[in-house]
């Protein structure tokens, strides 16, 4: 079993998104180096004046995509019906407000590569990549999002290539990037009312 874990490239651990976590991320957004691609429910993280900034800065010198849930969808409605009540950004105007809405425009006056797309479909986890490291953020049943836990891969070696756990979730971002990057989202995604869209 250890040699499994040992070859998975896992390189960390956090119980939920606390102060050590958010100290991880905000180090890795400001060493990034080729690039940074955010995936998830909401990101209210990345509101912060403190992150919100430094993506800006960091857009200067490498692409930064974000790509959040659409507020108004019917798969965020769904999803807040299984957190618990204390769950901050269920009401769309707030976090439209709060964080959607101050996020954008600093994106589109900060005169960097940095893109926001908004998506209507489920998600199970929240993905960063950020050069070689993913981060991944479980969703659970009844669990605000803070409190899943975060797993952090490496992409792997450069004599083995990407490690399973790295692919499975690098191409999911592939995924969604070539559906925001195409001028019609193709079959079979377009029947099933897939979108992912410029915010």
């Amino acid at each position: 079993m250890l040699g499994h874990l040992e070859s998975s490239g896992l390189q960390d651990l956090f119980p939920l998104t606390n102060s050590d976590s958010k100290t991880d991320l905000i180090q890795r957004v400001r060493d990034a180096r080729s690039g940074i691609t955010m995936f998830g429910l909401t990101r209210n993280f990345y509101g912060t004046d403190e992150l919100r900034d430094l993506f800006v800065a960091k857009s200067h010198e490498v692409p930064v995509r974000v790509f959040i849930m659409d507020p108004f969808c019917e798969s965020r409605k769904d999803r807040y019906r299984l957190e618990p009540a204390e769950a901050a950004m269920e009401d769309p105007a707030r976090y439209m407000r709060e964080v959607l809405t101050p996020l954008a425009e600093a994106a589109r006056a900060g005169g960097g590569d940095f893109k926001i797309y908004l998506f209507n479909f489920p998600c199970s986890f929240a993905l960063e990549m950020i050069d070689d490291t993913m981060r991944v953020m479980l969703y659970g049943h009844g669990k605000r999002g803070t409190d899943g836990p975060i797993l952090v891969f490496d992409r792997g070696s450069a004599e083995t290539g990407p490690t399973p756990y790295w692919q499975y979730f690098e191409d999911q971002l592939a995924w969604i990037q070539r559906l925001a990057d195409a001028d019609e989202v193709p079959e079979p995604w377009r029947s099933k009312g897939i979108r992912v869209v410029p915010c």
